[in-house]
């Protein structure tokens, strides 16, 4: 067992190097993010203070800061209007960062426009977008009046609106992906990870389904690092349109739940047939899902925006049925099924710290900037970490079970006692023999003085003898035929035809290593043999062939107690 075990142990160790290359690189994000944190920051000015906000033409009462309106029931086509003023001691080319979620924007100074964004895509009903705009401003805006329009495009689009900020234009998007450095690593890395395993495993599972689960593992991080990506805005590093970060976001959203509940599905195949069912069903309410809103966004009936409520219903109650799964009170769950469970205790601590945040942001501390920063990605991570824990668990599990039953299938097929194949493995081969037509030779060995020794010097040296005649007979035939313990002090070894003219080379050999050794031990080492050939029996069976074999070591084993006799 323990050679098989050592080779399965080599096929873990690669598994787990991939759990190992992830735990270095998060701690490389880590250490990243703190160099980041400390690093010198551009100067950013926030346009807080000194906003007038209308609705539809309806002046809202005076807040202190743009962040502390609140904006509710918001509806298709709903205009609102942000009126400011830049300071007086503005510097030549800054360049204006704003968040706006689902609407179209323009920007006019002194009712000059200078930029405008998804009037285009709301003339065609098509989604707008949510995400960063980058408004590079004139020169000389110093003390000078400005007017942002939003124009609601979807219902509820946002409550609140973040204040602007003013950069120089040359460390807009530097100071832009200092703030976002974090999210950046996490999104890529759960990037790469995905595409790794799921290119691998793909290949890797057209020669075993061990690796499905992997598959399914790979793809849930590659989804969910585009997800966060998007999420976070971070694609617009890379000038990303809006609109399509919105709808990529939205689609890996509604497809990641897919492949993460195929994966418990995986996990439950062992289990009662109703919950591996009821897994598989889970995923196909969440791809039914997935079908019908992909088809109503692109046809423009109903976008991915809108749709968000029926995600987290069917998605709770697909979640809720994977749980049932799961549910056994009475069984001990194993490794695997316990980093599963952390993962995803993870994963909902992080969701719900960040509902907190999210609220706590929307409603309490809109100026807190550190409330701006979603923790989803990280808790995601980990829950990509925690499900490559449990695989590797799992795998391991599997690949210790699979050199058991090898070892034990091994045991059932060998001499325990001389280390050779033995009886039940020779029928095995006869059989194989009997079901073609390959030539073969049967070479029946007779061990002399077995009953002798065992009477006169113990069994315990009686078992020696066969130790030491079947290590012999395995040298001398090593490379040449297969050696089997018939029971006994009776051995086989079976040649096939490609080497039959070393037959007598083989046992001229053993006649030297029986004299050999006999020669160092207390006892004689001495063996009678036949050799049969197939050829001899033509459209016999294996059976008539071994009785061959057997005369003509009986023949032999006379010969050599006449022998005996005269000396």
């Amino acid at each position: 067992m323990g050679t098989r075990l050592e080779e399965k142990k080599k096929t873990f160790k690669l598994i787990v190097a991939l759990l190992s290359a992830a735990a270095t690189l998060i701690w490389v994000l880590f250490f990243a993010w703190m160099l980041c944190q400390n690093s010198t920051s551009s100067e950013i000015l926030e346009l807080a203070e000194g906003w007038q906000v209308s609705v539809n033409g309806q002046a809202l009462a005076q807040e202190d800061t743009l962040a502390a309106y609140k904006f509710s029931h918001l509806q298709v086509g709903d205009e609102i209007v942000l009126m400011g003023s830049f300071p007086k001691d503005m510097t030549l080319h800054q360049t204006m960062t704003f968040l706006c979620y689902l609407s179209t924007i323009d920007v006019e100074i002194d009712g000059r426009q200078i930029y405008h964004y998804g009037q285009e895509y709301a003339e065609k009903n098509w989604v707008v977008g949510s995400g960063y705009h980058f408004i590079d401003l004139p020169n000389n805006v110093s003390g000078k009046d400005f007017v942002i329009t939003l124009n609601v495009r979807e219902p509820d689009a946002f409550t609140n609106i973040t204040n602007p900020t003013v950069t120089a234009t040359s460390e807009v998007y530097r100071e832009f992906a200092r703030q976002h450095l974090l999210s950046t690593f996490v999104g890529i890395f759960l990037i790469l990870l995905g595409a790794v395993m799921t290119i691998v495993s793909a290949v890797a599972v057209c020669y075993s389904k061990l690796y499905v689960r992997l598959l399914y593992i790979g793809i849930f991080s590659f989804l969910m690092g585009i997800w966060s990506m998007c999420n976070m805005k971070v694609f617009e590093i890379f000038k990303i349109d809006l609109a399509s970060n919105t709808t990529v976001e939205y689609l890996t959203l509604y497809l990641a739940p897919i492949s993460f509940i195929l994966m418990i599905a995986e996990m439950r195949k062992h289990v009662a047939v109703w919950k591996q069912q009821l897994a598989y069903a889970s995923a196909m309410l969440m791809g039914l899902f997935f079908v019908v809103s992909t088809i109503l966004h692109f046809l423009n009936i109903e976008h991915y925006p809108r749709l968000l409520g029926y995600f987290h219903l069917f998605g709770g109650i697909s979640l809720f049925l994977v749980a049932l799964t799961g549910y056994d009170k009475e069984k001990k769950r194993d490794r695997s099924e316990r980093a599963l469970h952390i993962g995803v205790v993870i994963l909902c601590v992080s969701v719900a710290i960040d509902l907190v945040r999210f609220n706590l942001q929307k409603y309490v501390m809109q100026d807190n900037e550190l409330l701006t920063i979603s923790i989803i990605p990280v808790g995601t991570l980990l829950f990509i970490v925690m499900l490559v824990v449990s695989y590797i668990f799992y795998i391991y599990g599997i690949l210790v079970h699979e050199a058991e039953q090898e070892w034990l299938a091994d045991r059932a097929y060998h001499d325990e006692l001389c280390g050779t194949y033995n009886r039940t493995k020779c029928n095995e081969r006869f059989d194989e023999l009997d079901a073609g037509d390959a030539e073969y030779a049967l070479i029946n060995m007779d061990l002399n003085g077995l009953k002798t020794i065992n009477d006169s010097l113990g069994h315990v040296q009686g078992d020696l003898l066969l130790q030491e005649f079947a290590a012999i007979l395995q040298d001398a035939f090593s490379g040449m035929g297969e050696v089997f313990r018939m029971g006994g002090d009776e051995f086989l070894v079976l040649v096939r035809k490609e080497q039959f003219p070393l037959i007598d080379q083989c046992l001229n050999k053993m006649v030297r290593l029986e004299k050999r050794r006999s020669s160092e031990l207390t006892f004689n080492i001495e063996a009678a043999y036949g050799v049969a050939k197939s050829s001899e029996c033509p459209k016999e069976s294996v059976q008539k062939v071994y009785m061959l074999a057997d005369r003509r070591m009986y023949d032999m084993k006379t010969k050599q107690k006449i022998n005996q006799r005269l000396r």
